[in-house]
């Protein structure tokens, strides 16, 4: 039978990101299918569509939105905090002809950057370290804009070695 996990997760760094992203764009609005409307924020991937498209054009289909990804992790040695990749992979949208819509990409990725610059603490307990990475998409992708940041944070290592503890 495993072990009960104990301490900080990774997944717990996860959903701290997520309620720190929801709270950081609540009052928020964006170019949307019909209007403005609210960002929205999944966790690890886009949920699976199940109306053939329906929504594509209606304030329901699920852009704008970020979709926060746990991508990787690390662990150094027994004392450091475990680093994790979270990947805020963002998705605008917007039918403009002038395809200016990767300034709301752009806008949105700002206000994550300068968010952690001014509060890298997170959830209480989790940290954004450096370096901290974005690229935007320069993919050809009608109405839809693409950018990712990628942040390490670092995740508390309370953790001892039961074993090494045993023999002191």
């Amino acid at each position: 039978m495993a072990e009960k996990i104990t301490g900080y997760t990774s997944e717990m760094c996860q959903q701290a990101m997520m309620d720190e992203l929801e709270e950081l764009f609540r009052d928020m609005k964006f170019t949307g299918q019909e209007g403005e409307k609210p960002l929205k924020i999944y966790k690890q991937f886009l949920p699976t569509q199940t109306d053939n498209d329906d929504d594509i054009d209606t304030n329901d289909a699920m852009y704008p939105c970020i979709i926060v990804i746990e991508s990787s992790g690390e662990v150094d040695n027994d004392h450091d905090p475990q680093l994790v990749l979270m990947q805020l992979v963002i998705c605008s949208y917007d039918r403009g002809i002038d395809r200016q819509g990767y300034v709301e990409t752009v806008n949105i990725k700002e206000a994550i950057m300068q968010h952690f610059k001014r509060k890298p603490v997170f959830g209480g307990a989790f940290e954004v370290g450096y370096p901290r990475k974005w690229e935007l998409s320069d993919d050809d992708m009608d109405h839809y804009y693409w950018g990712i940041v990628n942040l390490i944070c670092k995740t508390p290592n309370a953790l001892k070695n039961e074993e090494v503890e045993a023999l002191i």
